[in-house]
């Protein structure tokens, strides 16, 4: 049985080496950081591509209703102008080898130490001419610029991306700021110091939810297919809760590390809810009015 990430470098015979170290204080000062490229990610880029497709083929106008049933319920559409995916370690077992992409896990260690979990796998791919996003933040604001980190997402891409397809962009160090973008500026369309992401095909990007981002217009009609991976801390319910949407057959499968990093272990906390919900935990363990406002 694995108790902790430690064990987990241990059993894969992962070191920290002096570049890793690196990619973590770049983070840590940044917001951000990017492994270029994932040779993981790379070797099977061909069959994720193809079980994504014919995923969003038979979900079609459902994909990504995970976690969102209430807009199910009514036929709302959450998520115009883009394809999306949901609860992906559910839908086929390649999907679980991300589980153990060495550099990936080596960086979380360096943000995270012990004290990690995964709580999601989910796509988004911007349809041609559609993709904009007003700047936002995926976690609730910070109440001192040194907090933890308590979110980080991990966008793996399975296409190249830059300005012409609707990569992501970010402003560096934004991560730090207290409080709301709106009490910065209130205009989100756009900040003097935001960077348009070039990123390669396999590549992964590691993010703070804390960090100003959105998503840009597909002007060239480019695919581009992302999965978003998000990590958190243990002690915090995750985005989707695994034990009730990753099924008991496909929780049987897991090695001892899945098991583990997914929260599904023997002895890992049980959460009642289906979906996290950010400002209710935080209410509930701050004693704080913040609330969640949607981006």
């Amino acid at each position: 049985m694995i108790s902790s990430i430690n064990e987990i470098l241990e059993e894969l015979k992962l070191k920290l080496e002096p570049s890793d170290h690196e990619l973590s204080k770049f983070f840590q000062e940044n917001g951000y950081c990017i492994i270029t490229p994932s040779q993981l990610v790379l070797d099977n880029i061909d069959e994720f591509r193809k079980i994504i497709d014919m995923l969003m083929i038979k979900e079609s106008w459902r994909g990504g209703w995970e976690g969102k049933e209430q807009y199910m319920k009514y036929k709302k559409t959450f998520n115009k102008g883009a394809n999306r995916l949901a609860n992906l370690f559910n839908k086929d077992k390649l999907f679980l080898k991300i589980l153990s992409e060495k550099d990936l896990l080596k960086t979380l260690y360096g943000l995270f130490g012990n004290d990690m979990k995964i709580g999601a796998l989910d796509m988004r791919e911007p349809l041609p001419g559609t993709g904009w996003q007003e700047l936002h933040i995926d976690w609730l604001p910070k109440k001192n610029s040194d907090d933890p980190i308590q979110n980080v997402v991990c966008s793996i891409f399975l296409d190249s991306a830059n300005k012409e397809n609707g990569s992501i962009r970010i402003v560096p160090k934004t991560h730090k700021k207290i409080g709301w973008i709106d009490d910065y500026q209130k205009d989100k369309s756009s900040h003097p110091d935001e960077i348009c992401l070039d990123v390669k095909e396999g590549s992964i990007v590691l993010m703070d939810a804390n960090l100003w981002h959105g998503g840009t217009t597909n002007y060239n009609g480019a695919r581009r297919r992302v999965l978003y991976m998000d990590v958190r801390r243990r002690s915090v319910p995750q985005l989707l809760n695994q034990r009730i949407y990753v099924d008991e057959n496909t929780q049987k499968s897991l090695s001892p590390i899945g098991k583990f990093l997914l929260g599904v272990g023997e002895n890992d906390e049980i959460f009642e809810e289906r979906v996290f919900a950010v400002g209710d935990f935080y209410r509930k363990h701050f004693k704080t009015d913040v609330v969640v406002r949607e981006q």
